[in-house]
């Protein structure tokens, strides 16, 4: 049996970030390619970073808005609820796009060594220009119904989206090598995300949670940046509490976790073929 081994020869822990960073003109050219093969072969192309959010936002508001009533806080639904989706989706996409970025890429790797670190890196720079243009989206919704942008948007909704990226890394690296070896982890992880914008603020309004619960509901660390994006374009209040330091702990300890298990486990994602 023939055995070739493709690595880099290294074993450290820590990912090669001065490396990923002189290679910066192969992650913009993955990024390229993502893009052009997400919309490849389709009638209206890039189109679809817009239309499938409108689509999504008609079918909430009908039914969530209009059917069921659920409360709002006196916002319009359409709005309130697009701007719990954005930070929500991209939150989903990241961690999706993450997880799955070796395995969508083993044709690759399997035959030529670069530092795999730069899969997710591409992935998370694809979702995020798709918010960012979601983001133009939101602000077109938000003007029919009279909410303008404000300082608090041009100074905070870049760094939200940053935040979400690197929560949305953390987990989708802690299971990259493992989706590799047992696939049924990813649809068990989209199915896990699913229910998890259920026990977000995203089509409700969080003071619907009772009071004895707040703090359990608010160490989600989707909480935070929802209510940020609704704080910047509604004005909605955003109350600083004890609980957001402890929803911020897993995400800096998962990004940690996540570039140490991605980096031990990539030399042995195609090792032996």
């Amino acid at each position: 049996m023939n055995v070739r081994v493709i690595d880099s020869g290294r074993k450290s822990p820590f990912p090669p970030i001065a490396e990923i960073w002189r290679r910066r003109e192969l992650t913009a050219l993955f990024v390229r390619r993502h893009i052009a093969s997400r919309y490849r072969q389709m009638a209206l192309g890039g189109l679809w970073a817009v239309l499938e959010p409108l689509a999504q936002l008609m079918l909430m508001s009908v039914v969530f808005g209009y059917l069921l009533r659920i409360h709002t806080n006196n916002y319009p639904y359409a709005v309130y609820v697009f701007a719990a989706l954005i930070p929500w989706q991209h939150f989903t996409r990241s961690t999706m796009a993450v997880a799955g970025s070796l395995q969508e890429n083993m044709g690759l790797i399997s035959k030529v060594y670069f530092p795999r670190l730069i899969l997710p890196v591409a992935a998370l720079i694809r979702e995020l220009i798709d918010s960012v243009i979601q983001v133009g989206v939101l602000l077109a919704v938000s003007a029919w119904f009279g909410y303008y942008p404000s300082w608090r948007l041009l100074l905070f909704v870049f760094p939200t989206l940053v935040f979400i990226s690197l929560a949305g890394a953390g987990l989708g690296l802690c299971v990259a090598s493992i989706i590799v070896r047992f696939r049924d982890i990813r649809p068990a992880l989209s199915i896990a995300l699913q229910g998890g914008m259920y026990l977000s603020p995203v089509l409700y309004a969080a003071s619907v949670v009772p009071e004895r619960l707040q703090f359990w509901y608010q160490i989600n660390p989707m909480y935070w940046p929802i209510e940020t994006f609704r704080w910047m374009l509604l004005d909605q209040p955003l109350v600083l509490t004890s609980a957001l330091p402890v929803a911020m702990a897993p995400v800096l300890v998962l990004m940690l976790l996540g570039l140490v298990l991605f980096t031990l486990n990539e030399r042995k994602t195609v090792d032996v073929l």
